[in-house]
């Protein structure tokens, strides 16, 4: 028995040799400085334990060390964590087409919604995908989607007076907002998740991509880091009931559209028009799960990023009633002037600008950037040179809370992103929506929804922190974006004419 025991646990450590000690060599080896990991988890075993969110942990890692880049693992998986903004410029805009792909692990066998999305694609198939794309995120496009946007705004409001007095979970409400204004932009439908928050439709926009959910978490957190976990488990980015509620909406809306000639100019119209096409180049068919997939991708990814950071911002508002104040100075001044809030006054209002740019420093949804290197790179500052396929991270909260490049980081500051200081800030260490040419496609389309639904609320409430509202705000531990850990309570209380 006493032998077995002994085969059992030579057996283990074999294996645990084999698998992470070995691979836990590979920045030593290398000559570079690297993060001693910690057991079977690398250097995210605060994250397994619940001790601190993706976030807290990358500008933890980032601010250990002053080098222009560290070696990291999770898992048993190297990764170079890039520290240095001229380095990071290198690998985003540069140096691009040594970095052109993102690190995120998807099959089509598996998961083929996730496979054909932008975010996924690789090589020329996203430069030609991105290429038809872009059309639909002009500042034109924004414009011609304006007057849609504005309409569920005014519903927000409405619905916010619903709770006048009252304290209100804000991620939920703006979360139904989120979900009825790119339904409207991206696909003509009329959710009304404002005003019947038990809707069908708000139901699995939320279970697309529920990062309070422990399987989407395990999931997204696979793809992006545990390849082989999304193989053995057969693991999908989103929710496959959800996934094929949408599909079937966006055939609905499509078939609709065609038998009756319908022309919108949003995102169905343009993915009909490259399907007619039948194909986008280098022999990419673009058939009808491809066109389903973009919509999906950008129905989940501006749902969340856009009730995400506007919660933040009101509660950062919240605490800073001068900020707030301010705030609705510039807001009533613009709308009593125009009448109305139109797509030029939006533009117009500089300190609105500087608000959602400081929440966007202070809570990146995205905690990092990932890319995977198409050949051997050598970087010329330091000599390193990296091989094909090695693994890039880009730290982003760790550059946010940098006190060389944002003093006081602590501080929600809007100043920060003033005419005045604005040339202070380096903008390859400012990276909500990342850089160069692979940075987030809709970065237009949130700010404008974003602006929008602030400018509205505040023109109208005061939002107020109360006895529920937790002060200092806990970062959800358990999933791989930004998001706040028990929700964001704020008093409501409606402004009197």
């Amino acid at each position: 028995m006493m032998m077995i025991i002994l085969y059992i646990v030579g057996l283990l450590g074999f294996l645990y040799y084999m698998i992470f000690a070995r691979a836990y060599n590979h920045w030593k080896i290398r000559g570079v400085q690297f993060d001693k990991p910690f057991s079977v988890f690398g250097n995210f075993y605060s994250l397994a334990t619940g001790k601190q969110s993706m976030l807290e942990r990358i500008r933890d890692i980032y601010s250990q060390y002053k080098t222009p880049y560290v070696g990291i693992f999770i898992f048993n998986q190297p990764y170079l964590m890039v520290r240095s903004p001229e380095l990071v410029k290198k690998i985003l805009v540069k140096d691009f087409d040594k970095f052109v792909n993102r690190n995120i692990a998807t099959k089509e066998s598996i998961d083929p919604i996730a496979f054909h999305t932008l975010g996924s694609a690789k090589d020329k198939t996203w430069r030609n995908l991105r290429s038809k794309l872009s059309p639909v995120f002009t500042s034109g496009k924004m414009k011609l989607m304006f007057p849609l946007m504005k309409e569920c705004a005014q519903e927000l409001n409405s619905c916010l007076n619903n709770y006048d007095g009252k304290t209100v979970e804000v991620a939920n409400v703006i979360k139904r907002y989120s979900v009825d204004i790119i339904s409207s932009c991206a696909f003509g439908i009329k959710a009304y998740c404002l005003k019947d928050e038990n809707s069908e439709i708000l139901k699995m926009a939320i279970k697309l991509l529920d990062t309070r959910s422990f399987v989407r978490n395990f999931s997204i957190f696979s793809a992006f880091f545990v390849p082989k976990f999304v193989e053995i488990f057969r693991l999908t980015l989103a929710d496959k009931s959800a996934s094929k509620y949408f599909i079937d909406v966006f055939n609905a809306t499509l078939k609709e559209r065609e038998k009756k000639n319908i022309v919108r100019n949003d995102l169905i119209d343009l993915l009909n028009n490259l399907r007619k096409n039948e194909n986008i180049g280098d022999g990419y068919i673009f058939d009808d799960i491809k066109m389903a997939a973009q919509a999906i991708v950008f129905f989940s990814a501006g749902n969340d990023t856009t009730a995400t950071s506007l919660s933040f911002a009101l509660y950062e508002l919240a605490l800073n009633q001068e900020i707030q104040d301010r705030l609705r100075r510039e807001v009533k001044e613009h709308f009593d002037r125009a009448g109305d809030f139109t797509y030029e006054t939006l533009q117009e209002m500089k300190y609105l600008n500087m608000v959602l740019k400081e929440t966007f420093r202070k809570y990146p949804v995205t905690p990092f950037l990932s890319r995977k290197s198409t050949a051997p790179y050598t970087f010329e500052e330091t000599g390193l040179t990296i091989e094909k396929d090695t693994l890039i991270l880009i730290p982003v909260p760790g550059l946010h809370y940098d006190p060389e490049y944002f003093p006081d980081p602590e501080k929600f500051d809007p100043e920060r992103f003033s005419d005045e200081n604005k040339h202070n800030v380096n903008p390859y260490a400012y990276l909500p929506f990342g850089e160069g040419p692979r940075n987030c496609i809709g970065e237009r389309f949130a700010n404008l929804v974003s602006k929008l639904a602030l400018a509205s609320m505040i023109k109208d409430f005061v939002f107020e922190v109360t006895n529920e509202t937790e002060i200092p705000i806990q970062l959800n531990p358990r999933a791989v974006f930004t998001q706040s850990k028990g929700g964001i309570k704020l008093r409501v209380r409606k402004i009197k004419s």
